[in-house]
């Protein structure tokens, strides 16, 4: 692929982006592209976290890599035609951000930036008190890296500590052809693995085989195939993911001493693939169309000991094949065998009986298509005429992604917004630190309303928040007092959940039973889509309310809106407030 092809196609993903997510444009697109596919963050979090005004010091979004233990202050830049991306990125550009970057590190900044970015400076530097984090800046462009450096080095003076990182154009092909598109592409038709042990076999019920083999096999097979080597439809760290435990794994890799016992510190490799097939003297292995589907940090970890030179050559690594082309069996080998599988849980569990019943239900009965799974609905309806025959000219409106709906049914009838909010990966966990099952009770007879409402009453709440937004943005035209008024509800950029939660007291109060009876959730199912007059004045007293309770607790010491909204404690708080209030009487007549 040439550079300007790469540019029509990357130009056409974040045409796509800006509309999956109803971004503002395409800089924000870009932002958001990259957190999803180069971070590996969620793309709702990253929403979240851009800056959309103007009088930002030079920063289009500070991101949290939790993961990897970084933190990012993120200026962007696209171009709008192959011929600029031939453009050095402005040196104007660096300096405006070099000064915003410094001003909010040591600046006295409160009360001096917006209300939206003062909320992420006050949790970045609550994170970086840590010791933990490396702070990073990053010029994330679609043009070339800048001619001069002063700036920078100006600032690195200052900064020893903080990297200063270019994504330019080059490195944004590098990363599309190179690993973008390989991590969707098939599988390698072979690998061969030279067997250090007598094979253990097992052939029935599946047939599988235990050997080992030396760790310089395994990273070089890595290198020669990348993500094709993982388990396709699953995103996989393109770092180190782990930090404390991917290190651990590089420094016993690398050490004289320590590398002879890799073997027994390792938990190993689980592959499977279409076909096992063994040398005649049993010293060679090769498998077909294989995928690991547990030890991405491991392998991972040993490519980088061996790009580098550093990996020993007495390191040795258990591998584990599975022959089977059985999707179920996979999926349960995968989830049983990997311990950071968060992200992949969702589509574990869509096979579910309960899933199943819940996207039946509402499909036949309701006119909406839950997607049990990530991009279901596209795969099941590839074309717009498909879409509208199923669910109408307004079928975007209708699809009720399962995630966002348990999150919904999380915060209104389990009283956990802040975890909705903040720890959505324990939604599909089905042991006792999840909330599978607390959700999704398959003894529940009207779930499949109490779902449907609850997430589309968070759907209305989150239009209002996006028409604030509006505001918000506009602020810079605004008279002192009108910005005032404005900056008053910044809390809604973050308080969905909270808002949702409330709204079920309010409903409650009305005399709504919208825990026990069918018929009373079709009430304010219809009343959601006919856009009732009734939640336009529920939202305008939860809003009011809500500000009144932010307006009396905001000056106390280390407040800020992402930390509280992420705290789970502060639903009591909210709640407690509202039924002194209330004592939730007749609000409407």
């Amino acid at each position: 692929m040439d550079e300007k092809s790469f540019f029509e196609r990357f130009k056409n993903s974040l045409e796509n982006t800006k509309e999956k997510y109803d971004l503002n444009n395409i800089h924000d697109a870009l932002i958001v592209w990259f957190g999803e596919n180069f971070l590996s963050l969620d793309p709702d979090v990253v929403i979240d976290r851009i800056v959309d005004d103007s009088h930002a010091e030079g920063i289009d979004s500070v991101l949290i890599d939790q993961s990897n233990y970084n933190l990012f202050f993120i200026q962007a830049m696209t171009a709008s035609d192959f011929e600029k991306t031939k453009n050095n990125f402005p040196e104007n550009k660096i300096k405006l951000t070099m000064e915003g970057v410094r001003f909010l590190l040591k600046g006295d900044y409160k009360g001096n930036i917006t209300p939206e970015l003062e909320n992420l400076v006050d949790e970045y530097h609550e994170l970086d008190k840590t010791g933990d984090y490396q702070t990073k800046v990053l010029f994330l462009t679609q043009k070339k890296e800048p001619v001069a450096d002063k700036f920078i080095k100006t600032f690195k003076k200052e900064y020893p500590k903080i990297e200063i990182l270019f994504f330019d154009f080059a490195k944004l092909f590098d990363f599309y052809v190179n690993r973008y598109l390989t991590m969707r592409a098939a599988p390698p038709e072979k690998i061969s693995f030279e067997v250090l042990t007598n094979l253990l076999g097992k052939d029935k019920p599946i047939k599988s085989r235990v050997f080992t083999c030396k760790g310089k096999e395994l990273a070089k097979i890595y290198n020669d195939y990348k993500e094709r080597i993982f388990e396709q439809n699953v995103r996989y760290s393109l770092g180190l993911r782990s930090r404390t435990i991917n290190r651990q794994i590089l420094e016993t890799a690398i050490d004289e001493s320590r590398s002879t016992v890799f073997w027994y510190f390792n938990n190993g490799i689980t592959i499977i693939c279409k076909e096992i097939k063994e040398s005649a003297s049993g010293k060679v292995i090769n498998l077909y169309n294989a995928q690991i589907i547990n030890g991405a940090q491991t392998t991972y970890a040993l490519y980088e000991a061996f790009k580098d030179g550093k990996l020993k050559d007495n390191v040795e690594i258990l591998i584990k094949a599975i022959e089977t082309n059985e999707k179920n069996f996979i999926d349960n080998v995968t989830l049983y065998t990997n311990s950071q599988n968060a992200i992949r849980l969702r589509d574990l569990c869509s096979n579910d009986s309960i899933q199943i019943t819940i996207q039946t239900i509402l499909r036949d009965s309701h006119h909406y298509f839950y997607e049990r799974k990530r991009g279901e609905f596209d795969s099941l309806y590839p074309t717009p005429a498909a879409k509208k025959k199923l669910l109408g000219e307004n079928y975007w409106c209708k699809i009720v992604n399962n995630e966002n709906a348990a999150q919904s049914f999380l915060a209104m009838y389990l009283n956990k917004p802040a975890q909705a909010k903040s720890e959505k990966g324990r939604i599909f966990m089905k042991d006792s630190v999840g909330f599978y099952d607390q959700i999704f009770d398959k003894n529940d007879e009207i779930l499949p309303e109490k779902i449907l409402m609850s997430w589309l009453l968070l759907k209305y709440i989150e239009r209002n928040k996006k028409e604030y937004h509006k505001a918000y943005n506009a602020v810079e035209s605004a008279s002192e007092k009108e910005k005032d008024e404005i900056y008053k509800y910044d809390f809604l950029l973050h308080s969905e959940y909270y808002i949702l939660n409330i709204f079920k007291d309010f409903l409650k109060n009305q005399s709504f039973k919208i825990f026990s009876e069918k018929d009373d959730l079709l009430k304010v199912i219809s009343k959601i889509e006919n856009n009732d007059k009734i939640f336009k004045e529920f939202y305008k007293l939860i809003k009011s309310d809500f500000a009144t309770y932010i307006d009396t607790i905001k000056t106390q010491p280390g407040y800020y809106h992402n930390k509280f909204f992420k705290n789970e404690n502060s639903i009591g708080l909210i709640r407690n407030f509202f039924n002194k209030k209330y004592n939730f009487v007749q609000l409407i007549q």
